[in-house]
């Protein structure tokens, strides 16, 4: 229902100058904000800015972070297991580096990832998956991954021809045991692995402890450039 003013209500409005009554434009506004005081000035700001200053923040924030994590994620282009040996970490960290040089890697980007595995199931998975390019383990460790046709033998890939430079006592020699081959070629020897021995790369440079390292390149490996240029590195005097 409208309301109906009289013509001496109309005429006190027009001449009340409470803030109700007044007309409202941009230079008007802007000065009754710049007008207020304390408290009241604090809430018109609460009301009417803080979520969107908050808000602003927030988005700030998020693509920031979004930013630093993608930049902090480096590229593994070369992941090193080492098996039944417990070299520290800061020992681990070092050598990694010493391979980056080596691999003339960008380490802005790129990195090389050695690390040792106590756990069998893990390493297993590792080795199914491409996790690992190379491993390396005392020689009965490295025999039951070896039977099971977890690394590459110069057969099978042409990077790894290398390996028939080796005086026959550095190579590693086993079986593949497989239902479907036991009988068959479950005679036969592969050459899956190098002896780390005649260098004092892995004892003195890495600081392992195992007497008698073999390293293999595996068969699931996405660095196959890198892994050989490791091994090269660790077999050379």
């Amino acid at each position: 229902m409208a309301i109906n003013f009289s013509e001496e209500d109309k005429e006190k409005i027009k001449n009340d100058k409470s803030e109700i009554y007044t007309k409202r434009t941009e230079e008007t506004y802007a000065e009754y904000v710049k007008n207020l005081k304390g408290r009241k000035k604090g809430r018109y700001f609460a009301d009417y800015y803080l979520k969107f200053v908050i808000t602003a923040v927030v988005i700030a924030v998020s693509v920031m972070y979004f930013i630093h994590d993608k930049s902090s994620k480096l590229d593994t282009v070369l992941s090193v297991a080492i098996e039944g040996d417990a070299v520290k970490s800061e020992q681990l960290a070092r050598f990694a580096e010493i391979i980056e040089d080596e691999l003339n890697i960008d380490t802005e980007h790129e990195r090389v990832d050695i690390f040792c595995v106590a756990d069998d199931g893990q390493l297993q998975t590792l080795l199914y998956t491409g996790g690992a390019d190379i491993v390396i383990s005392p020689a009965e460790k490295f025999q039951k991954w070896a039977e099971a046709g977890c690394f590459s033998e110069p057969e099978s890939k042409e990077e790894l021809i290398f390996y028939n430079d080796f005086p026959e006592e550095q190579k590693y020699y086993s079986k593949y045991i497989d239902e479907d081959t036991e009988g068959q070629d479950g005679g036969k020897l592969y050459n899956y692995g190098i002896y780390l021995t005649g260098t004092d790369k892995y004892i003195e440079e890495l600081g392992g402890y195992i007497p008698g390292p073999v390293a293999g390149i595996s068969s699931t490996s996405e660095n196959i450039d890198n892994a050989v240029s490791f091994l090269r590195y660790m077999t050379r005097e």
